[in-house]
């Protein structure tokens, strides 16, 4: 009996440690507000806003600076709304194809060349929707919308030509066979939802996602007024507030196709809610959007065995300090996030249980600037402010220091899970 008692005290014991959450007192939101005023003072961007928060409640929220660096702009709020750029393809476009997986409607194995008949192609026939939604089928990073333009036919929308037009593209290296991170996969794969759900990507998330989670800031088409709430992304005489940062996706937008490599529009409040969601198996508010299988295809990696990196479906899987740890091996354990060129970055941590959202305009006036500094820091507080971490955390801080003294990092290639995308 004391044997069996003393095993149950350990199981609750390595429970409790296990659901453990960053403990952010006073010190460490005064850490927070330290490391992002810093930012704006070295007009790294104008305004941010940060959310750190678990399943079942928010520990940190703050909006941060103004929408751009006048003293009489308005004030950021945490209902601000940003250009969410590539975190597009993680909230959105893997959202609606994963919905239309549980629905049976598609399946990750079925050729693209079922739904685009573009597609059906010597080099792409053997393309697959996992292809697209793993950053595996060969396609480059990016093209042109002057190029689309150019083979642009007459009576063509700007849409259709430059779906047309990546279809036409040569590979870059044989499916399967390598891992380029590539706006053209999700541009293809927010088309592939739509033939299949027969509405456009954003009323299958309105009705789907935004409605269910109470996300009523987020969506691609704004009216007038919700522009006028949005963290301007470009400066000057090319002055753009509302409308998406990203070329390709810009050419894109007709009215009604979404571009699934950027374009949705957020705020921090409806991130928290879809973060939440996420972290509860898939449930929100008693009700279901996502199966727990599906969230476990997130933070699983599906590069072929031998391939160098981790990538889940839609999200990238973090492993290097601070944005990963040994301790997050495992679907069940792991990190996975995404980020945004515009200076926007969703991160889940299933180990601890929690959830980190920065949101910046970075790219205003100019995107000269980097917010990458910004966010690792910020991750750097939370594990430090975690208990499951505390000896990582201590022997990462032991190592060799590097400039700025701080310890030396493993020599790794950023990814843009870390860091926004190359365009």
């Amino acid at each position: 009996m004391r044997v069996l008692i003393l095993i149950t005290t350990c199981i609750l014991i390595c429970t409790t440690i296990l659901s453990a959450a960053p403990v952010l007192d006073s010190q460490a939101q005064n850490r927070i507000d330290g490391i992002v005023e810093q930012a704006i003072s070295k007009h790294s961007t104008p305004s941010a806003c940060v959310v750190i928060g678990a399943r079942d409640g928010i520990l940190f929220a703050k909006a941060y600076g103004r929408f751009t660096y006048e003293a009489d702009s308005p004030p950021a709020t945490l209902d601000t709304l940003y250009d969410m750029a590539s975190c597009t393809k993680a909230v959105a476009t893997t959202t609606a194809a994963m919905l239309l997986v549980q629905d049976g409607k598609l399946s990750l194995d079925d050729p693209v060349s079922k739904y685009l008949p573009d597609w059906n192609r010597d080099d792409k026939r053997n393309v697959t929707i996992r292809n697209l939604i793993t950053h595996t089928s060969g396609l480059p990073s990016y093209t042109s919308a002057e190029k689309a333009e150019a083979v642009r036919r007459p009576w063509e929308s700007h849409s259709d030509a430059l779906i047309r037009y990546i279809a036409s593209l040569p590979l870059a290296y044989k499916t399967n066979e390598g891992h380029i991170y590539a706006c053209l996969n999700f541009l293809t794969l927010a088309r592939v939802n739509e033939a299949v759900a027969g509405v456009s990507q954003e009323r299958l998330l309105r009705e789907r996602l935004f409605g269910p989670l109470g996300m009523t800031n987020s969506g691609y088409y704004l009216t007038h007024r919700k522009k006028l709430l949005c963290a301007p992304t470009i400066g000057g005489k090319s002055f753009r507030q509302g409308v998406v940062h990203d070329p390709l996706a810009d050419y894109y937008r007709d009215g009604y196709h979404c571009p699934g490599n950027a374009g949705l529009f957020s705020t921090a409040n409806d991130l928290a809610r879809f973060c939440q969601m996420i972290l509860s198996d898939g449930v929100w508010d008693g009700r279901r959007i996502f199966t727990p299988e599906t969230i476990d295809l997130f933070a699983t990696n599906q590069l072929p065995e031998g391939m160098r990196g981790s990538q889940g479906i839609g999200w990238g899987i973090s492993r290097r300090f601070p944005f990963g740890t040994p301790l997050n091996e495992g679907a069940k354990r792991a990190c996975f996030s995404h980020a945004g060129y515009t200076g926007t970055y969703v991160h889940f941590d299933r180990l601890a249980g929690t959830f980190v959202i920065v949101l910046t305009n970075r790219v205003f006036p100019d995107d000269k600037t980097s917010d990458y500094a910004l966010r690792r820091e910020i991750m750097r507080l939370v594990l430090a402010s975690d208990p499951i971490y505390k000896q990582v955390v201590e022997s990462e801080s032991s190592r060799p220091q590097g400039p700025g003294g701080r310890p030396a990092q493993t020599p790794t290639t950023p990814t843009p899970t870390e860091e926004a995308e190359p365009r």
